[in-house]
């Protein structure tokens, strides 16, 4: 039911927005303003939705693991060189 409901107000978004910008006609400084900006929103709420962690490397990241100063149970960062 959930993902419903996320569908209908997506296409809701997608069939009102092309029209109320037609109606409007906002300048072109004030689209150029918000269009960026609206895509960062949508940007930073996909990424908090996300459970991908560029980090975690069960999804290949080559980045090593982030040690704090005495902490005995982390591993340490670098890893043996592959020959």
């Amino acid at each position: 039911m959930r993902s419903w409901q996320i569908i209908s107000i997506a296409v809701a978004a997608v069939v009102t927005a092309p029209t109320v910008l037609v109606a409007l006609q906002p300048p072109v400084w004030l689209m150029l303003l918000l269009g960026p900006m609206t895509l960062a929103t949508l940007y930073i709420i996909a990424r908090q939705r996300s459970r991908f962690d560029p980090l975690d490397p069960r999804f290949g990241s080559c980045i090593p693991p982030i040690t704090r100063p005495g902490d005995k149970s982390a591993v340490s960062g670098r890893s043996a060189p592959e020959g």
